[in-house]
This record gives structure tokens, sequence and C-alpha cells, in this order.
């Protein structure tokens, strides 16, 4: 009986010592990291002349949006207070081209993820529709065959899931991007990438040009210094941030998912680890190109770095060039 009740006892002693153990490592992971940022890294954006660029339109098409607590999405951060994200494309009017950067969403987005997991439709999938890709199109007067491509900065699903509303649009893709993700990514969750490609005509770039802002390499898409494409590697294996350089002075970087706010790179500080690992097939590689971006946003804080799940900073561009159109017509008028 004594035995037994020994037993007992250690078992409970046993339990809550690895309970309080669980309760200490499940802590950590909100703590914040500490990374080494302070290293100078020599980069620069070329000076370009403003009357050598073209003017370059740029608006943000939010399809779809959904809130998440703060501690989540920043690590380190150690509050519920929600922050709002949002599914997004960007559409790019260019003297040599009108093109999408990412996709949105499809109004029948619904119909391609109705047969995902349960844990994926509520973690990835639990957003508001606000307005598919297709309806943005038709109320700026657009339809799919006024686009010349779409560029898609990496291939998870939520980037490329406005596709099947943009029948026969080309898609431009960076050929490691599109080669690393043959052998696992397409197949996944179902097929569901694959399918959301549907038959539209896929076009490969390289990232054939020289070092460009402290990143690897680049790729001048018109030839003009007026869209310059870089690496951002980690979240995926190829994928692609766009420098957006227009004759207004009006630069502005897209960073595609390398980070999911601004205060990740601000901090820096990634998500949560739990997130972190779902979302990036190379942690140690994504977490080398959030300091990148860190170093970059404290050496040009004028230009507007933005996530394409950053809603408030996707708002605040719009509102900023909101404004500048306004003032220009009352200065004109």
């Amino acid at each position: 009986m004594k035995q037994s009740m020994k037993f007992r006892h250690w078992l409970a002693l046993g339990g809550a010592t690895l309970g309080v153990l669980g309760t200490g490592l499940v802590a950590r992971t909100f703590l914040p990291q500490r990374l080494t940022t302070a290293i100078p890294v020599e980069r620069e954006v070329e000076e370009l002349s403003k009357e050598s660029l073209p003017d370059v339109e740029v608006n943000f098409l939010r399809c779809a949006s959904t809130r998440a607590p703060a501690c989540f999405v920043i690590r380190g951060m150690f509050s519920l207070a929600p922050r709002s994200l949002a599914y997004s494309a960007v559409l790019v009017r260019h003297p040599k081209g009108t093109f999408l950067y990412d996709t949105g969403l499809c109004a029948d987005i619904d119909h391609f993820l109705k047969d995902q997991p349960l844990w994926f439709r509520k973690v990835f999938g639990n957003f508001v529709m606000e307005m598919p890709i297709g309806t943005h199109l038709q109320q700026l007067d657009m339809e799919p065959r006024d686009l010349d491509f779409a560029l898609l900065s990496h291939l998870h699903w939520d980037h490329v899931s406005g596709i099947p509303d943009l029948s026969g649009v080309p898609l431009h893709i960076h050929r490691v991007e599109h080669e690393a993700v043959q052998p696992g990514l397409l197949a996944r969750t179902r097929g569901l990438v694959r399918r959301l490609l549907c038959d539209n005509p896929i076009e490969l770039f390289d990232l054939d040009g020289p070092a460009y802002a402290g990143f690897q390499a680049s790729h001048d898409l018109f030839g003009d210094g007026s869209i310059i494409l870089v690496p951002l590697p980690g979240h995926t294996a190829g994928q692609v941030g766009m420098f957006i350089h227009r004759a207004n002075g009006a630069h502005l970087f897209l960073i595609g998912d390398a980070v999911w706010l601004a205060e990740n790179y601000l901090k820096p500080a990634s998500m949560h680890p739990l997130f972190w690992s779902l979302v990036s097939s190379d942690q140690a590689t994504a977490l080398q190109t959030l300091i990148e971006l860190h170093r970059f946003s404290h050496q040009y804080p004028e230009i507007p770095m933005i996530a394409m799940h950053d809603a408030h900073m996707q708002e605040a561009f719009a509102n900023k060039g909101q404004a500048i159109s306004q003032a220009r017509r009352v200065k004109g008028g």
C-alpha cells in the first residue's frame, strides 16, 4: 500500500514537473529573439534621375482580410491585440506593360478550399472576402486580357488564388521558385496550387543581373531601371521582391511574404516559431532575409517596404497616393 502511494506521489510529481517544463518551453517561444543586426552592410540603391524614369501607377487591390493576435505574428509581442492581414494583388501600370504582382483571390476560392483539411481552412482559409480580383478589374474598366502578365512573388496558394479569374494571362515565375516546387509543393494540400495555376501559360525568368541594394542578384524587368526584381529567399526558395522607381520620386519596395507586417522587419522579429516553421521552406535563410530587410529599412527609411499581407501599410500607401492626387488636382485647378 505504501509503495503504491509512493508511486502515485512520484507520478504526480513527475507530471507536475513535466507540466512546468512544458509551460516554460512554450513560454520561451513567445520571448523576443536576439538577432545580430548591427553589422553594417554596404548597399546602395542606384541613383536614378527622375527625368529618366517613367510614370508608373501602383494600386493595391485587396481581395480579403483577416485578423491575428500580435503575439502570433510578431515574436516577442506579449499582446493579443489583433493585427489586420490582407490578401491582395498589386496592379502596376507601366508604359511598357500592365501587370499584377501576385493575384489576390478569385471569386470561387471557397470551391478550391472546400476539400482542404479542417485545420488548413481554419488557420489559413479563415478570411473575410471583400472583392475578388476579377471584380476589382471590372471596377477599373479592365478585363484579364488587358493584363500583359501576372508576376508571382512565390507559389504559395494565397498568392496564386486569383488566377482562375485571370483566364489566359501569362504567369511570370522565377525559375528557381518554379523548379523548387516541382517535387513537393504543387502536390501538397491535395494539389491546391497546381489547380489554382489553371492552364495559364508560364514564362520563367532568371535574376540575371548584378547585386542590387545589398541583395545578391537582380532583374531589370523593363530595362529602364524602374522595376527591379531581387531575391528574398527563405519563405520559399525563389521568392522575389520588387523595387518600383517612379518619375515622381515615390519609390516602393514590395517584399512578398518575407515578412507579414512592417513590425517584423522594424524590430526585427519573426512570427511565432510555430507559424514561422509552417510558412518557411528554410527558416535560417528566411531569418537572414529578415535581417537584410531590417538593415535596408534603417538605411532607406524613406522607401516604403510593403508586405503582401500588411493591411496597414497597404492602406497607408493608398491614402498617401490619394492625398497626392488630390493635391495635384487642386494645384492644377
